[in-house]
């Protein structure tokens, strides 16, 4: 009835823990905890889901000056008013400014967690298993293991790579729009411009192998682990970011706006690292492609990449040698994790109609597995819309 795999990639999982300064021997010996997250078994306490955190409202803080949408005080940082952005530069600016504010005031917030942990919910006996603790007579949660870290989901990487390269394809190269229309049709949630709307939703999209929005979802997995490497937690250890989004993606955008992707306001973000849904239309090699342009080395939390299937197109041996070829370009690529959903679509669309048809079925959601029926509505539809890709 399904299958549900997760395949992770060594080099590039090991080079991600090189480049934020574990020793080689170390990397080599990690292991994969929670949904994907990396660790190194027995000395370190890495917090690998401290938090999530929704890029696509940083977006919307950055052209707004700071505040939603819909109104109310400035949450953000001030930023200047979408009328006087000349170019795509300075709306990236605004977000990167967005994103370390946010950020700022996230690590405020963690911390105070972090300290009530270690004051009030210590580990003894765990910790007695972890190197380090023992020696300096210090629990996991005060810092006693010998590598410490704080792990950050960023959430809708897709929604605002999509979004920075619809404004750059219709208002800064075909110039059918300003920004400023964009804007208030946003606050609108496009409700008078359905035109407008269609064209954004049209504009270049993550996931089919396109420089322009890909390479806005690496700016903006560099500029998340920018802002996050500025700060340390209260056991020593750097804040590192993943991409994985659990179910916070189907939350996160129900209290999110329009977006200038032509998303309106409500809609799930994408799932994980998967693209915006149904905005892939070239099949999984050109999904792969883009993704391996997100430098993996940035995710040391690791990420999660959903791929769905229909049982009928990954049959028999074409099936099998397809799937493994797909595995091995990706991960020569540079891709991290991927993973597979193998489902008969009527049996998901039966399964929700009538709950406890299908007790065992299983699915993955983002990083981790769950059975169907005890999914929230609103989950088991995203998972339901996501792209069926076919293999030729």
């Amino acid at each position: 009835m399904c299958h549900v795999p997760a395949l992770f990639n060594d080099d590039a999982s090991i080079s991600a823990l090189l480049r934020h300064g574990y020793p080689l021997n170390e990397a080599r010996n990690y292991g994969v905890v929670g949904c994907v997250e990396l660790a190194l078994p027995g000395k370190s306490f890495f917090s690998t889901d401290a938090a999530l955190f929704n890029l696509p409202f940083c977006l919307e803080l950055a052209l707004n000056r700071g505040k939603r949408l819909k109104g109310g005080g400035r949450v953000g940082a001030l930023t200047p008013p979408p009328e006087s952005f000349a170019g795509i530069e300075d709306i990236i600016a605004a977000f990167r400014l967005q994103v370390f504010h946010m950020v700022d005031r996230f690590v405020n917030d963690i911390q105070v967690i972090e300290r009530g942990n270690r004051d009030h919910h210590p580990t003894p006996f765990s910790s007695t298993l972890v190197d380090g603790c023992i020696e300096s007579g210090k629990d996991t949660t005060a810092g006693g293991a010998l590598y410490n870290s704080s792990g950050v989901q960023g959430v809708g990487v897709a929604d605002t790579a999509d979004s920075l390269a619809a404004i750059e394809h219709v208002v800064f190269r075909k110039r059918r729009y300003t920004l400023k229309e964009i804007v208030r049709a946003m606050r609108a949630n496009f409700a008078s411009e359905p035109v407008m709307c269609a064209e954004l939703r049209s504009a270049p999209k993550y996931g089919n192998d396109l420089e322009l929005p890909d390479g806005y979802a690496a700016e903006v997995v560099r500029i998340f682990h920018s802002a996050l490497a500025r700060h340390c937690n209260t056991r020593g250890g750097p804040y590192v970011p993943g991409f994985y989004s659990s179910t916070s993606h189907v939350g996160f955008g129900r209290y999110t706006g329009a977006l200038p992707g032509g998303r309106l306001a409500g809609e799930p973000f994408s799932a994980s690292l998967d693209p915006s849904h149904g905005r892939d239309r070239l099949g999984p090699t050109a999904l792969l492609n883009s993704v391996s342009r997100i430098d993996s080395s940035l995710a040391p939390n690791g990420y999660a990449l959903n791929l769905r299937f229909d049982p009928r197109t990954v049959s028999g041996d074409r099936g099998l040698a397809i799937l493994s070829a797909l595995m091995k370009g990706f991960f020569s690529s540079g891709g991290m994790e991927m993973q597979f959903n193998v489902l008969d679509p009527e049996t998901l669309e039966e399964a929700r109609r009538r709950p406890g048809l299908y007790p065992g079925l299983v699915v993955r959601v983002a990083g981790y597995c769950a059975y169907f029926d005890d999914l929230p509505d609103s989950v088991k539809s995203e998972i339901i819309a996501r792209t069926r890709l076919e293999l030729r």
